[in-house]
């Protein structure tokens, strides 16, 4: 094992607050300067932004309905300032967390936390797959929504604002559900156990999951009040508020169409001819973090003092699960498996935080295999970092054949939605 007197990074002069801090912080930050540019917002994520609860209660208006509280009309550069203040915000909250759990962790833990810390900044998808083309997108909220339902679970004046968090990721876009609520659901469930099932831990938990799903359900099957008969007349009056043309595909998805031509129509056909390839790839991008999460799993399945922590850590091992029904109904493959890896390195640095020995022991022998192997780790994390500053993680058709066939699916089926309307009238 490499001792602190040989690794720079264990000195005690980079145990003074603000060092670690500052270094995974402008880590992020060199990461945002060269992958994001004012004017590379995809259109159906900056339609988000114009969506308001003046229409209704909808999903996906709580963003745009804040950013109509400082102005009334939408252009690229605002959507740019607001995209960068949440981005920084973020990285700025990643930041502290793992600084913090660096500096104020044992010296026998120290080097394993700054192993786990090098491993989620050079992911495949981390948090870069919130820049380039996708800079603004809403998964952005749900990340600080989830770091914060669970920074506020450690302080008990603020617990009953966990409930009041889970509400706002819905109504951030009931995606959540899918993708990082099985972080915090667990980790709320897991606090039920830490508390000794106590009534306002289980109240909280209960209260919680309850609102989401209820939300979810509404958002999902009860029919919105949109006060437009079609999404060609919602994007024309949404236009006059925007210095940008709104997606009438986005409109049309989320408000209008009907399942199941939706899926077979459009989801399905790009499923097969991108996502499915994309996934794969991502997959084996992420192939040695899912064995490090496998064994981590495993192990402390196997060695858990009783069932309900077994059940814990077998909830965990399953969280991944959650990308299935995702991944069928959403050809965004890239969101749905940055929140599969993300929430894996939210448990691992949970449990670390609450001291949860079990998973501590097997998180720190890997710690200490990839001190003893360095090389193997230098590896690792040039090959799951390689993607990071390449188009695939930002623009999902890059390394498609035919990205241009993918495009016409989307085109024809964008026109004869406008098609079919227009013939209507």
């Amino acid at each position: 094992m490499l001792k602190s007197k040989i690794n720079p990074l264990l000195n005690k002069k980079c145990l003074h607050i603000g060092f670690y801090e500052f270094i995974i912080f402008f880590f992020l930050l060199f990461n945002y300067i060269s992958m994001t540019s004012e004017n590379s917002t995809d259109s159906i994520l900056k339609t988000h932004y114009l969506l308001t609860y003046e229409f209704g209660f909808g999903s996906r208006m709580l963003i745009g309905s804040f950013v109509s509280l400082f102005t009334n009309y939408i252009t690229n550069h605002v959507i740019f300032i607001v995209g960068t203040i949440s981005f920084v915000v973020l990285i700025t909250m990643i930041s502290i967390l793992l600084g913090g759990a660096i500096r104020k962790s044992p010296p026998s833990l120290k080097s394993t936390i700054i192993v786990f810390t090098v491993l989620f900044l050079a992911s495949p998808l981390s948090v870069t797959y919130l820049l380039g083309g996708n800079f603004g997108r809403l998964d952005t909220y749900w990340i600080i929504i989830t770091l914060l339902a669970l920074v506020f679970f450690k302080r008990p004046v603020l617990q009953w604002m966990v409930p009041l968090l889970c509400i706002t990721a819905i109504l951030v876009h009931q995606g959540f559900i899918f993708t990082y609520m099985p972080a915090l659901a667990i980790l709320l469930f897991y606090e039920v156990y830490k508390q000794k099932y106590s009534k306002k831990s289980i109240s909280i938990f209960s209260l919680s999951c309850l609102s989401m799903i209820f939300l979810f359900v509404y958002f999902q099957f009860i029919p919105s009040n949109i006060p437009f008969d079609n999404a060609v007349d919602f994007a024309a009056y949404l236009s006059k508020n925007a210095g940008f043309k709104p997606s009438v595909l986005m409109l049309y998805l989320e408000y209008y169409a009907k399942f199941p031509e939706w899926f077979f129509d459009f989801t399905l056909p790009q499923t097969l001819h991108y996502a499915i390839p994309y996934g794969l790839t991502l997959t084996a991008f992420s192939a040695p973090l899912i064995i490090v999460f496998g064994y981590i799993w495993r192990k402390s399945f196997k060695c858990a003092e009783n069932k309900f922590l077994k059940f814990i850590f077998f909830l965990c091992a399953a969280a991944p699960l959650a990308f299935i029904p995702a991944a069928v109904f959403g050809n965004d493959w890239d969101r749905w498996w940055a929140a599969v890896l993300n929430n894996q390195f939210i448990f691992i640095f949970y449990f670390i935080y609450s001291k949860e020995s079990t998973v501590i022991d097997y998180v720190k022998k890997v710690g200490d295999f990839f001190e003893e192997h360095y090389m193997l780790f230098l590896m690792i994390i040039i090959f799951t970092n390689s993607l990071t500053f390449s188009e695939a993680v930002t623009y999902i058709l890059s390394f498609v054949p035919d990205p241009t066939a993918i495009s016409k699916i989307v085109e024809n089926y964008t026109n004869e939605i406008i098609n079919g309307i227009l013939k209507s009238r």
